[in-house]
């Protein structure tokens, strides 16, 4: 399987990165949630313009690529500093390797909102 985006189309549009073998794994991940998401569906990627694919794609990676030259964790959202008594929080959201699809990045993929559906219980009177 190939990715929806490469590493240049990453680098374009975040700045370069210093491991880019862990950027194309993570592209590869990204694109493999991509497909499952979209085979739940029934929506064939080929019926999807190839450049939603890959912003889709590459904005997913960018959340869970680690943040360079810093002492920040990966996957965190907010951290927090106090320099006495020597303080440190961090708030982690997804676990670094396990990429989700947001809202817009669904939205993007032509997939909007739930499924609903509704039943009739059988049996009983009516």
């Amino acid at each position: 399987m190939a990715s929806y985006a490469t590493t240049a189309q990453y680098i374009a549009r975040y700045g370069s990165v210093t491991d880019t073998a862990m950027l194309q794994e993570c592209l590869d991940d990204c694109s493999a949630v991509i497909d499952v998401e979209l085979e739940k569906r029934g929506i064939d990627p080929y019926d999807i313009a190839s450049s939603r694919l890959m912003r889709a794609c590459r904005s997913m990676a960018n959340r869970v690529m680690p943040t360079e030259g810093s002492d920040i964790p990966v996957g965190a959202t907010q951290a927090s500093f106090t320099a006495g008594p020597y303080n440190q929080q961090f708030t982690l959201a997804t676990t670094y390797g396990t990429p989700k699809l947001l809202a817009s990045e669904l939205a993007m993929l032509g997939i909007f909102g739930g499924r609903i559906g509704c039943g009739r219980m059988a049996g009983g009177d009516d």
